[in-house]
């Protein structure tokens, strides 16, 4: 798979605050991340979103960590209607969307992580060209670190190239 130059990416504050000139270089990234976003506010821009700025050539979904903030662990369903609006919405059916899962952020106990990043995977897997980015398992795992800031959500600039690391190898590559 060819590496996808125009990267819109759309989520929380764990998307704002990456700083993805310096993290993707090799993309050109539309960093639409804005801070304190459940994903039903997403939703609700996402028609928007996708119209100012056609032409992408993958798009990355990052949301839900203030759904489990504000006490929405259920949100994941939104993702079931959000997803194939998102589809319609796109020039091109065979724009590759990456949907990334929850880290171990400290909102919700393990468990809960775990129950909600399989329904986003199993989510993903059953729209067309939609990837599923395992952020529990590439934080779990990480050797590098502290990954996260003091509040146990947001990352540190380690937290960040481990997560650009991931999605240049989807982007660039197809692998997870």
């Amino acid at each position: 798979m060819k590496k996808h130059q125009k990267i819109l990416m759309l989520g929380d504050s764990l998307v704002a605050y990456g700083d993805w000139r310096k993290l993707l270089p090799d993309f050109s990234v539309i960093n639409r991340g804005i801070p304190g976003e459940t994903l039903m506010e997403l939703s609700v821009r996402l028609a928007d979103e996708i119209g100012a700025y056609p032409g992408a050539e993958a798009l990355v979904l990052q949301s839900g960590t203030n759904d489990l903030w504000n006490g929405n662990p259920a949100y994941p369903a939104i993702y079931r209607t959000l997803l194939p609006r998102l589809r319609l919405l796109l020039e091109d059916a065979a724009v590759p969307v990456i949907l990334c899962g929850l880290a171990p952020v400290s909102l919700a106990p393990p468990d809960a992580l775990a129950a909600i990043n399989a329904e986003l995977r199993e989510i993903a897997e059953s729209n067309e060209n939609c990837r599923f980015l395992d952020m529990h398992a590439l934080f779990s795992t990480a050797k590098d670190g502290p990954l996260f800031e003091s509040d146990g959500v947001h990352f540190t600039d380690a937290g960040y190239a481990l997560w650009a690391g991931a999605l240049e190898r989807a982007l660039g590559d197809g692998q997870k």
